[in-house]
């Protein structure tokens, strides 16, 4: 469904996704589908992002090239919204915020929903990347890369250690880059950052 179809092509792709969709549901039902990494979280945890829901955007820097609003109510995993990456050919969108890690004993999980919808199944260029980068805005390493391989009917939940950062001021970035031909959507929600006690 992405950003460019919405106008002209709307009825063809709607029918198109929902097909998709169809097939990927029978695929997920039979055990097929791709589940992300989750990690077990304490419940002495803070969490270090303002607008997790990605509800009103506070706290968080988009940039796109093209010209369409990031907060979407097309899909989201809870409230009304999510951000929604890409959905046009030769995309370049980026949704970053900054975070300052306090330190003292404590472990930080970047915890997060994500849904990648794709005509694109067979080629690899189209990708959503994750990644830290230090305050400057340097990148220090990369948290996960998500492609149109990772196409699925449902929400998938990942949690990523980065507690190696723990005591530093860190962007948290996604990025989406999106190739000539066929359109990939990908979609996040409920995204936080979280601290917890490690004292047992």
């Amino acid at each position: 469904m992405g950003h460019q179809y919405w106008n002209t092509n709307q009825s063809k792709r709607l029918l198109y996704r929902w097909q998709t969709r169809l097939f990927l549901a029978i695929a997920c039902f039979l055990g097929m589908g791709f589940s992300g990494p989750v990690a077990a979280q304490s419940d002495d945890c803070t969490n270090l992002v303002a607008d997790s829901g990605l509800e009103s955007g506070t706290g968080w820097t988009m940039k796109t090239k093209g010209q369409y609003a990031m907060l979407s109510n097309i899909q989201a995993h809870s409230g009304v919204k999510s951000a929604y990456l890409a959905g046009a050919n030769q995309a370049t969108d980026l949704l970053s915020t900054k975070v300052v890690l306090p330190s003292g004993g404590q472990s930080a999980t970047l915890d997060f929903w994500w849904k990648v919808n794709s005509e694109d199944g067979n080629d690899t260029s189209d990708q959503l990347t994750v990644q830290v980068l230090n305050g400057p805005g340097k990148i220090q390493t990369v948290l996960l890369v998500l492609g149109s391989e990772h196409a699925s009917n449902d929400w998938q939940q990942s949690a990523l250690d980065i507690s190696e950062f723990v005591g530093q001021s860190i962007q948290l970035q996604f990025v989406a880059k999106t190739n000539e031909a066929l359109v990939t959507d990908f979609f996040i929600d409920d995204v936080a950052l979280l601290i917890c006690s490690t004292t047992q």
